[in-house]
């Protein structure tokens, strides 16, 4: 992985755009305006973890994605889209092994994807979904979208999903992943999740809606059922290799300098003190043994 990851932060210096496949010029109102979002795409270290996310949830799971769409894929001609996807590492991990089938990826930001080192299959464009997707109707037969819930407010998630419906094709599938904020707590995971629920709620975001993402789903025309495929696992050393991974993923995303500015300050406390109290988390997790959930919501558009 070390090869690929190398080869991948080498482009992102030196980004060219490419067009979507339908030019609105209604997608670029937004453009310039920024979520606030603890783990901004820029910086290595953003980009590095954004590729150590995406294997570490294939190795969750054992695969890509949960919806079955896997033979359509390898008989080609399939046509994918990927909103926000960040430096576009499940793409590239997708468009390697289907080559006959087209992968397009959309994020806000056009300075982390690779647009010169990728697949003939795949390519990239800005646009921002909470502007609209810049496709026409019934374009895609495979949808994903992946941890946007930090993003996305609850007065969004209507339109997001309307679009996401929109263009894809009847009895295309549709794909949304996300993390479920864990439970068992000790005091320390306590205060910063609800610290980062707070913080979240200033941005109109409110992440107690994501456990709710299937009903949401079902509530759009086109959409009769969702299924869920959830994966459970303890965070900290009594998880094995795998909580102690997901015990250092949480470290590194609360521990990053946009999380420490804006928690540090919400909680009255200055950076050092924000950081120091995590060097105590891996003992604390030790006796509480919380539990983080990982959730796949699939579903097809009707014919």
């Amino acid at each position: 992985m070390g090869n690929f990851k190398s080869i991948l932060k080498k482009t992102l210096s030196n980004p060219s755009k490419r067009g979507c496949l339908k030019s609105e010029p209604e997608s670029q109102i937004l453009i310039d305006e920024k979520p606030n979002y603890y783990l901004s795409n820029r910086g290595d270290e953003n980009i590095d973890r954004q590729h150590f996310n995406h294997f570490f949830r294939k190795h969750i799971y054992g695969n890509n994605f949960s919806a079955p769409i896997g033979e359509k894929l390898a008989q080609g001609g399939c046509k994918v889209l990927d909103i926000g996807c960040g430096p576009g590492t499940w793409l590239l991990d997708l468009a390697h092994k289907y080559r006959n089938s087209k992968f397009v990826g959309v994020d806000i930001e056009p300075t982390v994807y690779p647009n010169e080192i990728k697949p003939g299959n795949l390519n990239f464009c800005e646009a921002d979904i909470l502007n609209g997707l810049p496709f026409p109707d019934n374009e895609f037969d495979f949808v994903h979208q992946e941890i946007m819930a930090l993003i996305i407010k609850a007065d969004q998630w209507n339109f997001v999903i309307s679009e996401i419906v929109r263009v894809t094709k009847p009895g295309g599938f549709i794909e949304l992943v996300e993390y479920i904020a864990p439970n068992n707590n000790g005091p320390i995971l306590s205060k910063v999740y609800q610290t980062h629920y707070d913080l979240c709620l200033k941005r109109g975001v409110d992440t107690n809606l994501i456990p709710k993402l299937d009903t949401i789903m079902k509530s759009h025309n086109d959409i009769t059922e969702v299924n869920r495929d959830e994966k459970t696992f303890i965070i900290g050393p009594n998880g094995g290799r795998v909580g102690i991974t997901i015990l250092d993923i949480i470290i590194s995303f609360i521990t990053s300098e946009i999380a420490t500015e804006d928690i540090s300050s919400q909680e009255g406390i200055n950076k050092e003190e924000h950081k120091n109290r995590f060097k105590n988390l891996k003992e604390e997790s030790k006796t509480t043994n919380p539990k983080l959930k990982l959730c796949r919501f699939w579903t097809q558009k009707n014919c």
